[in-house]
Order: C-alpha cells, then sequence, then structure tokens
C-alpha cells in the first residue's frame, strides 16, 4: 500500500478543523471520500498526533503519513491500534494543508493561553524550518534542542519502528567506529515500548569531527547538516559549543613557543609535550629548555571520588609558567602546586599530538557515569 501512496500522495486531499485545544486532520481522496484522519493536540510539553482504532484503519493512515513524508508506524495498544507521531514527525511533512493546519493549531494554543508567545516563536520556527533529521552512518536521527529548569539541552536520538531497525542502526552506528556506552546509548524495543538510540553529547559530535577530519564524506555531510538545522531552528550556539573542543583539537604546535614570567626572571622554550600513559590514565610529559639546559616535568590527569577530572602538578617558577602557557591559565605563573580542572583540560587538546587522546579519555570516563562539574559549559 504504501508503495502505491507514494505515487499519489500529491491527489491526496488534506483538510482540518479546530476542535478546543486540538486539531482534526482529514486524509481525503479526489473525490472527497474519507481515507483516514489523526487528530493533533497539545500534551503539555510538544506537540503529538494520535490514532486509535481498527488495525486496517491504522495502517492505511501510517502508510498515508509515511507517503507524505513522516515517520509513522501502527502498534497495538490492548485491542486498539494506534499511530502516533512527535513534533519531529509532524514537522517533517512539507504538504502546505499540513502545515497551515498545524500552523492553525499553534495559533489558537496561543490565543487560549495554553503556550506562551515564546513557545508559540519555537513552533512555528520548528514548522518553517522543516525536517530535524542527521544521517549518522546512514542511520537517519532527529535533532532537537530541550529547556529543563533554565538550562538548554541538545537531544539527538533515533527511535526505531522494530527491534530490526534497532539492530541494524546498532549494527551501523558500530561499524562506523561509535562506541556503545561512550558515543551512544541504546535500548531494545520491547512490546509495550518503541525503544531507543540517543547519542551522547558532546562525546559523539567530537567523534563525528575527528571522523569528518580524518576524510570520512558522511560524517562530514552530518556535521554539515547538523549545523544548518540548528541555525533554522536557533540554537546553533548550542551545536558550536559542544562542537569546539573537537574542532579545535590538535590545532597547536607546541615546540618553540616561549614561556615567560618577567615578574620572577623566567623565560622558556617549550621543546615538546608528549601523552603517555600510566595504568590507564594519560601522563602528560612537557620537555623545555631554559638557561640553556633541557628539562622536563610530567602530570598524570585523573577521575577523584567527587567525579571530577583533576590533575595536580607541582611546580617551580619555570615550570609554572611554561605551564600557564600551555594553558593560557597566567594565574598558575609563580604557583608551587596547583590543580588542573577539565577547563585546563580542554585548553591542553589544542596541542598537537595531544588533543585527541585527552578528548577520548574524557569521554571514556565521563561513560562510566561521571559527572564533572567543573567542566562548565561542556556537561557529558
Amino acid at each position: 500500500m504504501e508503495k502505491r501512496m507514494k505515487g499519489h500522495n500529491e491527489r491526496i486531499r488534506i483538510e482540518h478543523k479546530l476542535i478546543g485545544d486540538g486539531a482534526i486532520v482529514w486524509f481525503k481522496d479526489k473525490k472527497g471520500s474519507e481515507l483516514a484522519h489523526i487528530n493533533v493536540r497539545w500534551d503539555g510539553k510538544s506537540l503529538r498526533a494520535i490514532f486509535s482504532g481498527t488495525r486496517e484503519k491504522a495502517e492505511r493512515l501510517a502508510s498515508i503519513l509515511n507517503a507524505l513524508g513522516a515517520a509513522a508506524e501502527a502498534r497495538q495498544y490492548g485491542k486498539k491500534w494506534r499511530v502516533e507521531l512527535t513534533t519531529d514527525s509532524i514537522t517533517a511533512i512539507r504538504r502546505s494543508e499540513w502545515l497551515e493546519a498545524v500552523k492553525a493549531l499553534v495559533e489558537a494554543l496561543y490565543k487560549n493561553g495554553v503556550i506562551s508567545n515564546e513557545k508559540r516563536e519555537e513552533l512555528i520556527k520548528e514548522l518553517e524550518a522543516g525536517p530535524n533529521v542527521v544521517k549518522v552512518a546512514g542511520v537517519e536521527i532527529s535533532v532537537v534542542k530541550k529547556e529543563e529548569a533554565g538550562s538548554k539541552q541538545l537531544v539527538i536520538r533515533y527511535q526505531p519502528t522494530s527491534a530490526e531497525a534497532f539492530e541494524a542502526a546498532v549494527k551501523a552506528l558500530k561499524e562506523a567506529g561509535l562506541e556503545e556506552g561512550v558515543h551512544f546509548t541504546a535500548k531494545r524495543p520491547e512490546k509495550e515500548g518503541r525503544g531507543y538510540i540517543y547519542l551522547k553529547i558532546p562525546a559523539s559530535l567530537w567523534r563525528l569531527e575527528e571522523l569528518k577530519r580524518q576524510g570520512v564524506k558522511w560524517a562530514e555531510k552530518a556535521v554539515k547538516r547538523l549545523e544548518e538545522i540548528a541555525k533554522a531552528r536557533g540554537f546553533y550556539d548550542l551545536v558550536e559549543k559542544h562542537l569546539k573542543p573537537a574542532r579545535e583539537a590538535e590545532t597547536v604546535d607546541p615546540r618553540g613557543i616561549v614561556a615567560e614570567d618577567p615578574e620572577r626572571g623566567v623565560k622558556a622554550v617549550i621543546k615538546d609535550v608528549k601523552v603517555m600513559w600510566e595504568d590507564g590514565r594519560p601522563r602528560i610529559v612537557v620537555e623545555y629548555e631554559a638557561g640553556g639546559e633541557v628539562k622536563s616535568f610530567y602530570f598524570t590527569w585523573g577521575v577523584e571520588k567527587d567525579g571530577k577530572v583533576r590533575a595536580k602538578v607541582r611546580l617551580n617558577y619555570e615550570k609554572a609558567a611554561v605551564l600557564a602557557a600551555l594553558t593560557g591559565d597566567e594565574t598558575l605563573r609563580g604557583k608551587k602546586q596547583v590543580t588542573l580542572t577539565a577547563r585546563h583540560l580542554f585548553t591542553m587538546a589544542k596541542i598537537k599530538d595531544v588533543g585527541w587522546t585527552l578528548l577520548r579519555w574524557y569521554a571514556g570516563v565521563m561513560a562510566e557515569g561521571l559527572k564533572d562539574t567543573d567542566a562548565g559549559a561542556l556537561p557529558i
């Protein structure tokens, strides 16, 4: 049926009627006979379109919606069959009559005091922006911005229509270089639930940027599409913030950088910065030249009991000046001992041959459920 509907979707007439705080949308043939219908309403947080009825009607409706660009599925709940669309699928349908119906509902919700003007403008922007789907390793994943308790969050999710679709998506993501638990979380569909795959933020975006740097074409297209969606829907600042550490990763060659502390008569030239491993933790080894002599010091990143990523470093005036140059933190000058935080780690991720190792390690330890509040603007 779906194949036939795709060939005739432009012939389908779409009509609507506002009823209270909802709308009923009919799909009719060219003679005006009803083929299917669905109710669109506000659930308190987002727009939903729902139908509940017989299996035959549900499957016919799902075929029509899919032909129009949505991702719909008829599912059995008790004795009834349901078709349900989230805001993502609602905005994916680009027929003008459908968009007019949904916009009319949004205006009615605002007029009746159900939603604020800010929410009204947000919903209209989503409708005008169109589909919010990014292809990640061939998996079509939706991108949305969520606001809770005054904070903005980027949510990238895939809702499979079957167990087979779920398994195929997980397989594709793993084969593309994304690690379950680190870059995404997944729950298999069950009888009463659809299941899901969520990309972890920002670890998944860092991985996409890394693959893009390696010349992987689908990753390049995915990042570009993600940015297009974010700009169209007004949350590009959120995407840019999460991508920034990966975009700046390994863009700075530290060799030859001059570290100075005039107040204490210190001048040193950084010779090299390397990363080694110590019990699964990254050890940073810094070599520098001062007074005609090559010297070095090291420190090891780790996760403390409070879940924060830190590195404790014993210093002298020379080492403090060098570390200040590497981290961009001039307050470290003159210190005898300091504790570096995630903020310093992200700055050091810019260093050539060090950056990606630090970002991969950070994403891995945060995947274990730790919450590094020192990360500030970059929560996992």
